[in-house]
């Protein structure tokens, strides 16, 4: 009985090897927005339809392997598949309801895929096209980079007097 069970188990093996690589993903570290821009075949502007969910009721983390899926809706295709309205995109970013992001990607097996976080770019709750339109795909990138790094400076000066308010306060 014993050797059967071995048996079954090591014809089993090459599955259960199939099925842990078809899982992993490979992760690449960032080199340039160029490069990025350049080998990304898909770059959109997408609005988060829903959080996905990371936690289950309990508590407990939910075992997403490292793979979130989203429910994006393209609202702009500045390159590749023009594939406008709700998708499904699969990356180990955690994007808000509500939100808007530039995100280079690779649409493929009708879904987006998008791997490495800084793929994902955060826009913010409010973004129309108009700031895009007229220009070409590498200006439409720095717009959009500008327009993150400057609300990335006005959160961190919040951030830090708010810093500065709880620290005078932990002195007294």
């Amino acid at each position: 009985m014993e050797r059967q069970n071995f048996k079954y188990y090591l014809a089993m093996l090459p599955l259960f090897i199939f099925a842990g690589t078809a899982v992993a993903f490979i992760s690449q570290s960032f080199s340039s927005w160029g490069n990025l821009t350049k080998n990304s075949p898909d770059i959109i502007i997408a609005r988060c339809r829903e959080t996905p969910e990371t936690m289950k009721p309990n508590g407990h983390m939910v075992d997403t392997q490292g793979w979130i899926i989203s429910n994006m809706e393209v609202v702009s295709v500045l390159k590749g598949a023009t594939n406008s309205g709700n998708v499904k995109l699969g990356s180990e970013y955690c994007p808000r309801q509500g939100e808007f992001y530039l995100i280079f990607s690779n649409y493929h097996d009708g879904y987006y895929t998008s791997t490495e976080s800084y793929r994902f770019v955060p826009l913010g709750l409010q973004f129309s096209t108009n700031m895009i339109e007229g220009v070409t795909l590498d200006e439409r990138i720095q717009n959009l980079l500008e327009r993150r790094l400057n609300s990335l400076n006005q959160q961190m000066k919040s951030e830090q007097e708010e810093k500065q308010r709880l620290e005078d306060g932990l002195k007294n």
